[in-house]
C-alpha cells in the first residue's frame, strides 16, 4: 500500500497483486480477462513496479477468490471456502478482549489452515504471534505468509479500534520485491528475514483492550474485505501515535475533530514544533486527522440509520459533496458504494 498526502490516490503495488494471483494463473484462471473486468490494464503487471488503484485491486482479489471458490486464491495447500473468514471474525467479535479474540481466531484458523500453526506467546512485556509452518510445507508463493500476518494485524486493529504498533516482525523467508511496503503495513517496525518462524512482536498491554465491534460491524467488515488490509496509516513514531490518540479522544468526548491549534494547546507544544516532529516521522497533522476522519466515517457508515449527510456532519463536513470526494480519496470508494459492500460484483463508481 502507499501512504502520503491527503489528496494522493492510494494504490497497491503490482508486485503484491502478481504474487497473490500467481497460483490462480497456474490454475489456468484467465488473469488477463479478470484484470480487464476490474478495469486494470494487463500491461501494468509486466514490470511489477507500478500501482493499481485500491478500489480496482479489492475487486480483483474478491473476484478471483469467488471464481476459484477459495478465499486464499489457491495459495495454501487446500482451498478455504468462501465464507470462512466471515465465520472466523464472527467468532472473534464475541470475545471481551483482544487477547481472547485472538485466541479464538487462532483456534478457528488452526482447524482449517493445515499449512501454518498460529499461537499467541506472552512474555513479561511483549506478546508474540507465532506462525509456524507445519513440517514439509512449502508454499508456491511466500506472499501467503505475508497475507496471513497482515490479516491478523489489521484484524486486531479493527477489533479494538486501535493501531497495534508492532515492535518487530520476523519472517521465515527471503525479502519479497515489495518489501519496502512493510514500513507502511507495519508502521515502520523492524523487519527481519530468514528466521526459524514467522513472529510478530508487540507490547502486551494491547491484549487487554476491549473488543468494541459487534456482529453487524463484522458483516460489514467481511463485505468490504480486503479493503482494510490496504488502507494506509500514519503512525511511524511516538508523536504521530500521541496525536492520533488525542484526536480520537477529543472526538469521543466532544464529538469534534480537533484542529492543530487545539491539540497544540492540549499538549503544551507549539504548532511549529508539532509540524517539525511529525515531518521527521514522515507524516503531517492533516494526514493523521484525515485517517481519523476516515476511520470514524467507515464505522458510522455501518449504521443504516444514519444518512450519508449525517455521517458527513459528524466528521465536520457541512457539504455532503465535499465529504463524498474526501471519502473516495481515502478509500477508493464513494460512501454509498462502501456502504453497499460486495465489491466483487459491481463496477467501481
Amino acid at each position: 500500500m502507499k501512504s502520503g498526502q491527503d489528496k494522493q490516490d492510494i494504490g497497491i503495488r503490482t508486485a503484491i497483486l502478481s504474487d497473490l494471483l500467481s497460483t490462480a494463473r497456474e490454475s489456468n484462471v484467465d488473469i488477463d480477462s479478470l484484470l480487464q473486468r476490474c478495469d486494470i490494464k494487463p500491461d501494468r503487471f509486466i514490470t511489477r513496479q507500478g500501482r493499481v488503484p485500491v478500489a480496482n485491486a479489492v475487486k480483483l482479489i474478491r473476484r478471483c477468490g469467488f471464481l476459484m471458490g477459495d478465499e486464499y486464491m489457491g495459495l495454501l495447500s487446500r482451498p478455504l471456502p468462501v465464507g470462512y473468514f466471515r465465520m472466523a471474525i464472527l467468532n472473534a467479535v464475541q470475545q471481551p478482549t483482544l487477547g481472547e479474540a485472538l485466541q479464538r481466531f487462532f483456534e478457528f484458523n488452526n482447524l482449517f489452515l493445515p499449512d501454518l500453526k498460529t499461537k499467541l506467546v506472552n512474555r513479561q512485556q511483549f506478546s508474540e504471534i507465532h506462525l509456524v509452518r507445519n513440517s514439509g510445507v512449502r508454499f508456491r508463493n511466500n506472499v501467503a505468509v505475508d497475507m496471513i500476518i497482515a490479516i491478523i494485524h489489521r484484524l486486531s486493529n479493527w477489533l479494538c479500534d486501535e493501531l497495534i504498533v508492532v515492535d518487530s516482525l520476523e519472517l521465515d523467508h527471503e525479502p519479497r520485491l515489495y518489501r519496502r511496503e512493510y514500513k507502511h503495513i507495519y508502521y515502520g517496525a523492524v523487519v527481519k528475514y530468514h528466521g526459524d518462524i514467522n513472529r510478530l512482536v508487540f507490547d502486551r498491554h494491547y491484549l487487554d483492550l476491549p473488543v468494541i465491534q459487534n456482529e453487524t460491524d463484522a458483516e460489514a467488515y467481511y463485505q468490504r474485505a480486503p479493503l482494510d488490509l490496504f488502507l494506509p496509516q500514519d503512525v511511524q513514531g511516538e508523536t504521530s501515535r500521541v496525536i492520533r490518540k488525542l484526536i480520537k479522544q477529543q472526538y469521543t468526548t466532544r464529538n469534534v475533530i480537533a484542529n492543530l491549534q487545539e491539540v497544540s494547546a492540549l499538549l503544551d507544544l507549539g504548532p511549529q514544533t508539532i509540524r517539525r516532529r511529525l515531518a521527521k516521522e514522515g507524516t503531517s497533522y492533516n494526514s493523521i486527522k484525515s485517517r481519523v476522519k476516515r476511520d470514524v466515517a467507515m464505522r458510522a457508515l455501518n449504521d443504516p440509520d444514519l444518512t450519508i449527510e449525517e455521517v458527513a456532519i459528524r466528521i465536520g463536513y457541512s457539504e455532503p459533496a465535499a465529504f463524498i470526494r474526501a471519502f473516495k480519496s481515502w478509500t477508493g470508494f464513494s460512501p454509498a458504494r462502501f456502504r453497499r459492500g460486495g465489491f466483487e460484483t459491481d463496477t467501481v463508481d
